[in-house]
C-alpha cells in the first residue's frame, strides 16, 4: 500500500513545489516507486517544473471522470513519476477538487510513495491535498511571516485530523536565519526534519525542467533532500560529499544525519 504524504505551505514561493518533486527524487533515489501529484489545480507548477506542462491526460481529466488516475501516471526519465494537473481555464472551471481524495485513492497499490504537491493558503485546494494524505509535511522560509502563515496550515491539518509529521526549512544561509531553529520548533510545535539551503543549483535545475536531485547530485540542496528523504524512511544517508559543510553540521545536530 502506498504511504500519502501532502505537502503543503501557508504561502506561496516558499520552495513548495520543488519541496514535492526533490522529495520524490530523492526517495526514488532510495529505490522507492513514487509518484509526485500536482494537487495544485488552479495554477499547477510540477509539470512546468520538469518539463511537461502540458500533457494528453491530466489530474483533471481524471477529476472529472472523463479518464483514469492511471492514465495520467507519467514516467520521469530518472525513474519517478508523476501527475501533471491542467494549465487552462477551462481545466480549473470543470473540475472539482472535492473528489481528489476518491480519485487519488486509485493510486495506492501502484506505488510505495504518493507525494501531493498541494496549493498554497488554506482554500478549498489545499484542503482537498489535506483530506487526500494521511500525513503532511510543511513546507517554509526561516523568516516570521512565513513560519506565521506556516503555524496557521499545521493547526488547519490537525483540526482535520492529519499529522504534521515535520517542517523543511528551504532557502536556508548559514548564520542567516530570521528565527532560530530552536524557535521555530517551538512556535509550530512540530520538529524541522529538513533543512534546505540557498543553492544556485536548484534554479539551474529548473532551467533544465529536472529535479536538482538529478541534475546536481552532489549539491549542497540535493543533499539536504536525501537527508529529508532518509530521515522519512528512518535511514541514515551518507553523503557523497566527504567534507563537512554547515548544512551537514545543522543536520547532525537535529539527529538526522550521521557523520
Amino acid at each position: 500500500m502506498a504511504r500519502y504524504i501532502g505537502i503543503l505551505s501557508g504561502k506561496g514561493g516558499v520552495g513548495k513545489t520543488t519541496t514535492a518533486i526533490n522529495l520524490g527524487s530523492a526517495l526514488n533515489y532510495f529505490d522507492k516507486d513514487v509518484t509526485v501529484v500536482d494537487g495544485n489545480l488552479t495554477t499547477p507548477n510540477v509539470g512546468l517544473h520538469l518539463g511537461v506542462p502540458v500533457v494528453p491526460i491530466n489530474l483533471h481529466h481524471a477529476l472529472r471522470g472523463e479518464n483514469h488516475v492511471t492514465e495520467a501516471v507519467y514516467l520521469h526519465p530518472a525513474g519517478m513519476k508523476i501527475v501533471p494537473a491542467g494549465i487552462s481555464m477551462d481545466d480549473l472551471k470543470r473540475t472539482n477538487p472535492d473528489r481528489m481524495p476518491h480519485i487519488l485513492g486509485h493510486l495506492n497499490h501502484t506505488t510505495d510513495f504518493v507525494i501531493i504537491d498541494g496549493a498554497a493558503g488554506l482554500g478549498r485546494e489545499a484542503l482537498a491535498t489535506i483530506c487526500s494524505s494521511e500525513c503532511i509535511i510543511i513546507v517554509t522560509n526561516p523568516e516570521l511571516p512565513a513560519i506565521a502563515d506556516a503555524l496557521k496550515t499545521v493547526k488547519y491539518c490537525e483540526e482535520l485530523g492529519r499529522p504534521v509529521i515535520g517542517v523543511v526549512l528551504t532557502r536556508t544561509k548559514p548564520n542567516n536565519l530570521d528565527v532560530s531553529l530552536k524557535n521555530i520548533e517551538t512556535i509550530l510545535d512540530k520538529p524541522v526534519i529538513g533543512i534546505i539551503p540557498e543553492d544556485k543549483s536548484v534554479r539551474e535545475a529548473m532551467v533544465r525542467k529536472d529535479a536538482v536531485v538529478y541534475t546536481h547530485p552532489k549539491s549542497s540542496a540535493s543533499i539536504g533532500y536525501k537527508h529529508l528523504a532518509a530521515a522519512i524512511l528512518g535511514k541514515r544517508y551518507e553523503s557523497e560529499v566527504a567534507e563537512e559543510n554547515w548544512i551537514i553540521k545543522v543536520l547532525n545536530r537535529l539527529g538526522l544525519v550521521k557523520i
